[in-house]
């Protein structure tokens, strides 16, 4: 099999409603569509992501692709996904959503060439995970309110936003703790919006009044590496490091330091489903739990999320649920919600539709 041609879409779909973290506050998102076509017929589909976590912008990841990219792919045989994998790695520095979109496209045509879903292509392990949902910064009412709408339509894990203002946070999260009652999993994440002693203040705070807090999420600036161990080290809730593992080098110095408990691995930012399953080796050679997470991808991107979390035992958590954000996805199919889990589809490859 070779590719024959290649295309690129970006495409840029409206929220629901604004979402805000500790560091921003986002309306729409750029999504960014990579198609390859192949001599057998077969077409695989990718999605970048494209954010100023990973310095990259729709215009970025349309002009690597089609200044390196294309070069690389046209009459390669996309089958050979370590090969081309080694290839664009050594050859195109950075732009991991772009790599993350084009990788995802191959493992696609992979899964349709041997006519198995994707994730039990990988290994299947598990048929379905369970996934938080997000519960943006907002003025404390809203996030409680929003919070029990989640719940009263079947999901039973909250990841709840923080690191502006710790009393705020206080307030809020003991709010939803309370309306939500003690069988709802909260996970919480600052995004990097705390000092060490504010985060140890918080996560204290809501255990003293309990809160009930099962993960901590990035509470620390990532290039304060040592905050992020000392908090580790100190916090009976169980640290999780984000924006501090960004590479695969970043995720085998965590490990080696021993800077947290567990690691959010996102596409977007590692470069791929390649590049995932090998930094969840590592943790798992280490006994560290791994989370798949996402960024504001549409559900062409998050499929792709939702078959790796569901091949692998090692993969225990998953915050995948970016694309029920979107007014407009203009994807269907890849992976559906039942119950407070995301359930990969077992159509071939991805399973999505893509209607551009």
């Amino acid at each position: 099999m070779r590719i024959t041609k290649t295309s690129i879409s970006p495409i840029e779909l409206e929220l629901k409603e604004p979402f805000s973290i500790a560091n921003e506050t986002v309306e729409t998102a750029m999504n960014v569509f990579i198609k390859l076509e192949t001599d057998e017929e077969i077409t695989g589909w990718g999605c970048a992501t494209p954010d100023s976590v990973t310095s990259e912008t729709s215009k970025t990841v349309t002009r690597i692709f089609q200044s390196g990219f294309q070069d690389i792919l046209i009459g390669a045989d996309p089958t050979r996904i370590q090969l081309l994998n080694d290839i664009i790695e050594e050859r195109i520095p950075g732009n991991p959503s772009a790599k993350a979109g084009v990788n995802m496209a191959l493992y696609d045509i992979l899964g349709k060439k041997a006519q198995m879903p994707l994730y039990r292509l990988l290994g299947g392990y598990k048929e379905k995970i369970e996934t938080s949902i997000t519960v943006g910064l907002n003025p404390v009412e809203i996030m409680i309110q929003r919070a029990k709408e989640y719940v009263s339509n079947g999901f039973s894990c909250l990841k709840v936003k923080c690191g502006m203002d710790p009393s705020h946070d206080i307030e809020a999260i003991l709010g939803i703790r309370s309306a939500v009652g003690p069988n709802v999993k909260i996970r919480i994440d600052a995004n990097e919006g705390y000092t060490l002693e504010k985060a140890l203040r918080v996560v204290e705070t809501l255990e003293e009044l309990g809160a009930d807090i099962e993960i901590f999420e990035q509470p620390t600036p990532a290039k304060y590496l040592y905050a992020l161990k000392e908090i580790t080290a100190q916090c009976s809730v169980p640290i999780m490091a984000d924006e501090t593992v960004f590479t695969l080098r970043d995720s085998l110095k965590l490990i080696k330091m021993e800077i947290a408990d567990m690691i959010n691995i996102k596409l977007m930012k590692i470069g791929g489903i390649t590049n995932a399953l090998d930094a969840n080796v590592y943790a798992e050679l280490a006994g560290i739990p791994v989370m798949i997470g996402c960024m504001n991808e549409s559900m062409g991107a998050m499929a792709a999320g939702v078959h790796i979390a569901c091949a692998v035992k090692n993969i225990k958590y998953a915050d995948l649920d970016s694309a029920i954000d979107f007014k407009n996805d203009v994807v269907t199919g890849g992976a559906s919600y039942k119950d407070g889990f995301v359930i990969p589809s077992e159509k071939p490859g991805l399973g999505i539709e893509v209607d551009l």
